[in-house]
């Protein structure tokens, strides 16, 4: 189980993160920059990389030992 919830913030995470880095860039675009977009595209990247890295922290901990080979 741990496995998967640790699969799932990985790829949400990295969807958020490059979510909120589009919608940075669009705010940034303007004549006059949008702060608003501007500050949800920050909240967007920051709060999928921390869900990503604790997504891999989260795999790695619960990974499993290599099987042993069956012809040797």
């Amino acid at each position: 189980m741990g496995r998967e919830v640790a699969r799932l913030l990985i790829a949400f995470g990295s969807v958020i993160a490059t979510v909120g880095f589009t919608v940075l860039g669009m705010g940034l675009a303007y004549v006059e920059p949008r702060s608003f977009d501007i500050w949800w595209g920050i909240w967007l990247m920051v709060g999928g990389g921390v869900a990503a890295i604790a997504g891999v922290a989260m795999y790695r901990v619960t990974e499993e030992p290599p099987h042993p080979r069956a012809d040797r």
